[in-house]
């Protein structure tokens, strides 16, 4: 089996774990090109591509010119989450697999012409849902396809966790509707995928209540 040629698009906070996924698994592909409009940050991780695997990829600020010069079997879409649906249909109509880090896109239409775009096109579509992955939602998983627990009747996930000023502040499209989507769209949709893939389904209506509070 030939090695995956990949591209990464996109060099901010979360490129450092594809960096480490290429560097772990030098049999089966090689991170090619990395690719950033910020020339500065693709240089940045191409450096820590070359310590950690040995070899550097070659540097784009143009991800189309990259596609254009370049043998790429997959691409790595690891930029704004506003920008996760127009870069992925871009490089599925060129022919590439696509590997988008979640969100897969900010709305519902721009999910759903991605999937159409990967049928059509013949072409793989991922979603990085990393936490499905964990130890101990791997033995959950097992056990609830296992029937241990019986028929399920309903599920709840709750997330706690929270973000400090400095967290927005690291960029300038953290906390934008255009760019981030919301804490529904950025953090939650980690609980509400695992929630999802454990009940075994789609859910058939969806209602949602929210509301703002601050302390006295």
């Amino acid at each position: 089996m030939d090695k995956l040629r990949f591209m990464l698009i996109g060099c901010g906070r979360i490129s450092k774990n594809h960096i480490a996924a290429a560097a772990a698994n030098p049999d089966t592909m090689t991170l090619a090109v990395v690719c950033d409009p910020v020339r500065e940050r693709a240089e940045a991780k191409a450096a820590m591509l070359k310590e950690q695997a040995g070899y550097e990829p070659l540097i784009y600020t143009d991800f189309k010119k990259a596609l254009e010069e370049q043998e790429i079997d997959c691409c790595s879409i690891a930029t704004e989450s506003g920008f996760h649906a127009e870069i992925a249909l871009y490089c599925m109509e060129h022919g590439k697999n696509v590997l988008v880090e979640k969100p897969m896109a900010l709305s519902t239409a721009d999910a759903e012409k991605m999937i159409a775009t990967s049928e059509k096109q013949q072409v793989k579509l991922g979603v990085c849902h990393q936490n499905r992955f964990n130890a101990p939602i791997q033995q959950l998983h097992k056990a609830l396809e296992d029937g241990r627990f019986g028929k399920l009747v309903s599920g709840t996930a709750r997330i706690l966790w929270n973000r400090t000023m400095p967290y927005y502040q690291q960029a300038p499209w953290r906390g934008t509707w255009a760019q981030d989507g919301g804490t529904l769209m950025n953090q939650c949709i980690h609980n509400i995928d695992l929630l999802q893939w454990n009940l075994g389904g789609e859910p058939d209506t969806i209602m949602a209540m929210t509301g703002n509070y601050l302390r006295d």
